[in-house]
C-alpha cells in the first residue's frame, strides 16, 4: 500500500522531522524549516532526518507505523519528497 503525500512548496516550506529513538521506534514533527533544531530535537535520539514533505496527521502516523514495523526506513523515507511542491508515493 502507499500514500500521496503532498511535497514541501516553496511558499510554506515546511517539513517534516523524523527522530530514531534509542529504544528503536521513531517519531516525527511538522514544522516550518526555519525551525528545525540545530541540535536534538528528542532527548534519547539516535539521528534525526529532515524529509520535504508535509503529510496530513493520518498520513504521518502511518509513515511512522510503517517505520516502527521496520517495512519502511529512514534511507529509504529520505528519497521522498521536494522543495518544488507536487506529490510523493510513500510505500506504508
Amino acid at each position: 500500500m502507499s500514500i500521496t503525500v503532498n511535497n514541501t512548496n516553496p511558499d510554506t516550506v515546511k517539513v517534516t522531522l523524523f527522530g530514531e529513538l534509542q529504544d528503536g521506534t521513531f517519531d516525527a514533527k511538522v514544522m516550518a524549516e526555519t525551525d528545525v533544531p540545530y541540535t536534538r530535537c528528542w532527548d534519547n535520539e539516535i539521528e534525526q532526518r529532515i524529509i520535504y514533505i508535509q503529510p496530513d496527521p493520518e498520513q504521518l502516523q502511518a509513515i511512522l507505523k510503517a517505520l516502527n514495523e521496520r517495512r519502511l526506513s529512514l534511507d529509504q523515507l529520505q528519497e521522498f519528497g521536494s522543495v518544488a511542491g507536487g506529490t510523493s508515493e510513500i510505500p506504508v
